[in-house]
């Protein structure tokens, strides 16, 4: 894409869009993305179970407890809704929650209040554990319990809660000796950790897998728009800017998806669960850390913003650098014959100097994101210890184990917070390089261009030429040119004849012809094939009667017989070799090892310019298009080569209707009809001889190759 067309662009937009839309290429992987949120839940779930896990050890450890009591003082607190102090000598309440004259309230009934001291009837002065024990059995639905006074008071007990009951069964069964408890917890951590990470496993595999194969889709649908939009959308960029995009752009998406479906699905839902866990242990204070949250968020917005701009700004300097490493290659002979290696480096360096800039600018705001957000959270750790410090030591609203967890949990939640604010920056990073890909696609594609002429009608499928080529009062104008390339031009080619077409560099020739297979399209008059507007045709129909040779020998990545077949996979080998043999290509082929089935790479390194150039000849020949564009075909060859491409050229030019432009009068003086271009308009029609008697231009460049009188 060109700058100019960025620069038209509206405003861009500062939010996540486009990396939002590119979200929706995962619709086809949906069950992976699916059941790796799934995992993600119960991997929270894990973390948030391995957390609850301190709770017994602290409680064995602080109190001297057992797993045993401990379960028992958790069974006894929900089911009569209290709490009682940690002397284990005697059970004492000193909380009730609720409504002590409620008739739904168990221990109001019973006429029980803080600050009595409960024992079991037929158990006098017996130990908390022993009073825990009797009224966390599930199986007892009354039982008479002794008050302060020594008062008998019937009690009846509600239902243990199923979660509660597989808690205190487990308990049962585990060791009474603290050593043994806290082995038996760490066993269960164990497991629950084991739990997890295999979940965590399968999460982050699929994520992975559903990222890869979307940009995959992604990449697929990119090329074949960039095969399907119009040549002056490529811009003064060339090819190394859809490179960039088609490449590393891609990467960075994929980095992006593998972040959205990773860690910015996991870390949220372990926030969630350890907040959860938090607030079960502690709403109060939970709620007073949330006062924070806006704060920390504040910070990570801010810095994914200053990440989405410096992003952006690497992948442009990236594209610059792929652009001069491609002109430098393609031109390297040129480079090493000029002595430009000093001045290839030094632009090089330049490059290298703004992109390695950009990169350092991330860097260090990644870098600058982390700390920051840990020094945000000591400050915010200290405020919320000294509150907890006043709830457990003034208002004793809070327990020191549940204090420890909710610790715990917080550590937990500042760990995925931390990994969030790095999610934020990648994730600014692939919406930059989103939005690029997405500029490209969203560029009309040629068979989807708007036609401006109102006398065109929509699409048909064109048939064979019958009668005549024509331009009529054809003007155009490159974007961003000066001044129109081509001005009014009036040309007719009848069917079968042979025009050449002549002019000095930038007269237009080359623009003329590239108007014939829609490579462009003009801004007033028409280009029509038997009466019929191109425009009106579809590209498909029109194409597949045009041929051309460029003066840039064309070589794919394949055989040799692959290359002369291009686009036409199911010829068969005779008709191949026939094509070879007419472009005078057949004997250098059979005296390869391999023959047809030689394999080239994309430069066509193993051949000569004139070699390549007669490939490219041959392929013209087996398409039989009746139209044939013969552009400096043979500009860039030795004498010899010369020599024979002309042959093969001047055998195709009495079949076909064709159009070639030449600086060379060997291949100009065959044609039927010699067309003079001179600043986007034709000055001279004619045969040469008439030609040089009437055309001031064409005598100038013909008299220019006359060779010098003895």
């Amino acid at each position: 894409m060109s700058s100019t067309d960025r620069e038209a662009k509206p405003k861009r937009d500062k939010s996540l869009s486009a990396f939002w839309r590119a979200c929706g290429y995962l619709y086809p992987y949906r069950q992976m993305v699916v059941i790796s949120i799934v995992c993600a839940f119960f991997v929270g779930i894990a973390t948030a179970g391995g957390i609850s896990t301190m709770l017994p050890i602290i409680r064995v450890l602080i109190n001297g407890d057992t797993l045993a009591g401990w379960a028992d003082r958790q069974v006894v607190s929900h089911r009569l809704n209290v709490a009682f102090s940690d002397d284990h000598s005697q059970l004492v309440l000193v909380k009730v929650d609720g409504d002590l004259d409620s008739q739904d309230n168990v221990i109001g009934r019973a006429g029980l209040k803080p600050g009595d001291t409960i024992s079991i009837a037929g158990h006098p002065g017996g130990s908390a554990a022993e009073v825990l024990a009797e009224l966390a059995d599930s199986d007892a639905a009354r039982v008479t319990v002794i008050n302060q006074q020594g008062r008998a008071i019937p009690l009846s007990l509600p239902p243990v809660k199923l979660q509660y009951a597989i808690l205190h069964n487990i308990a049962r069964h585990a060791p009474l000796n603290p050593v043994g408890a806290i082995s038996s917890v760490f066993a269960l951590l164990f497991v629950i950790m084991l739990f997890g990470n295999v979940l965590r496993f399968f999460q982050e595999y699929l994520s992975d897998k559903a990222a890869i194969l979307a940009v995959n889709d992604v990449r697929r649908r990119l090329y074949d728009h960039v095969l399907h939009i119009p040549i002056s959308k490529f811009g003064s960029e060339g090819t190394s800017d859809v490179t960039s995009r088609l490449v590393q752009d891609s990467q960075g998406l994929q980095e992006g998806l593998k972040t959205i479906l990773g860690q910015s699905i996991q870390e949220p839902i372990k926030i969630a669960m350890a907040f959860g866990l938090m607030m079960f242990f502690s709403w109060r204070l939970t709620l007073f850390m949330v006062l924070f949250a806006p704060a920390m968020f504040a910070i990570i917005k801010k810095f994914g913003k200053k990440m989405r701009r410096a992003a952006r700004k690497a992948l442009q300097s990236s594209s610059s650098m792929l652009g001069q490493i491609e002109a430098t290659l393609v031109g390297i002979r040129v480079v090493k014959g000029a002595n430009a290696e000093r001045f290839e480096r030094r632009r090089y360096t330049g490059i290298m100097g703004e992109l390695v800039h950009e990169q350092l600018k991330m860097s260090r705001i990644d870098a600058f994101s982390a700390p920051t957000m840990e020094t945000l959270q000591m400050i915010i750790i200290g405020v919320i210890v000294l509150t907890a410090a006043y709830m457990m030591l003034i208002s004793h609203s809070l327990k020191i184990e549940n204090f420890v967890i909710v610790m715990i949990a917080l550590g937990s939640i500042g760990d995925s917070l931390r990994r969030v604010s790095k999610v934020n920056n990648v994730l600014e990073k692939s919406n930059a390089a989103a939005s690029r890909i997405f500029e490209t696609m969203d560029l009309p594609a040629e068979r989807l261009r708007k036609l401006h002429a109102a006398s065109v009608r929509p699409r048909i499928k064109l048939p064979v030429i019958q009668s005549e080529v024509a331009f009529e009062d054809v003007t155009f104008t490159y974007p961003r040119a000066n001044g129109p390339s081509l001005v009014n031009v009036d040309l007719r080619v009848p069917k079968g004849r042979s025009v050449a077409i002549v002019g000095r560099n930038g007269s237009g020739k080359t623009t003329l012809l590239g108007l014939l297979p829609r490579f462009y399209d003009p801004d007033s008059g028409r280009v029509t094939i038997d009466g019929i507007d191109v425009r009106q045709a579809t590209l498909k129909s029109l194409r597949s009667q045009i041929s051309i040779v460029t003066q840039e020998s064309v070589i794919f990545p394949g055989t040799i017989a692959s290359n002369i077949a291009y686009g036409l996979p199911m010829t068969t080998r005779e008709a191949i070799e026939t094509a070879a043999k007419r472009a005078f290509a057949h004997e250098f082929i059979t005296e390869k090892a391999n023959g047809y089935d030689t394999v080239l790479d994309g430069a066509g390194g193993q051949l000569s310019g004139g070699q390549r150039q007669r490939l490219n000849i041959a392929r013209a020949i087996l398409r039989q298009s009746p139209i044939l564009i013969l552009d400096e075909a043979t500009s860039q060859v030795d004498a010899e080569s010369e020599h024979l491409i002309q042959q093969a050229i001047e055998s195709l030019m009495h079949e076909r209707t064709t159009f070639v432009i030449a600086h060379r009068f060997s291949t100009i003086l065959s044609a039927d009809q010699i067309v003079v271009m001179d600043r986007g308009q034709i000055v001279g029609t004619g045969k040469h001889d008439e030609l040089l008697r009437t055309c001031e231009t064409y005598y100038q460049l013909y008299e220019r190759q006359l060779p010098p009188a003895a």
